[in-house]
C-alpha cells in the first residue's frame, strides 16, 4: 500500500513540476523591470536667504515670507497686519 501511495505522489510531482515551473517563469516577466540605471548623488539642498519677521523677529526663509508694501518681511499675514514694532 505504502509503495502505491509513493508512486502516486511520484507520478503528481512529474506532472505538476514543469507546470510550476512555467507558472513561476510567467510571474517573473510580468514584474516591472528594476530600474538598470543606479541614481546618481542626492542634490545638495538649497540655500536660501532667511529673513526676519519686523514684528516679532523670527527667521525664516525669505521665500515663505509675507511682504508688505514697504517692502518688509513678517512670519504672517497678522503680523504683517500689525505692522512693525520697534526692538
Amino acid at each position: 500500500m505504502l509503495k502505491y501511495l509513493l508512486i502516486a505522489v511520484v507520478v503528481i510531482w512529474l506532472l505538476y513540476s514543469p507546470i510550476l515551473r512555467r507558472a513561476r517563469q510567467l510571474k517573473r516577466q510580468q514584474r516591472p523591470a528594476a530600474p538598470s540605471a543606479t541614481p546618481g548623488p542626492a542634490k545638495p539642498p538649497q540655500v536660501e536667504d532667511m529673513v526676519a519677521c519686523a514684528h516679532c523677529g523670527v527667521h525664516l526663509p525669505a521665500s515663505e515670507a509675507c511682504r508688505d508694501t514697504a517692502g518688509r518681511s513678517y512670519c504672517s499675514a497678522a503680523h504683517r497686519d500689525a505692522g512693525p514694532t520697534s526692538h
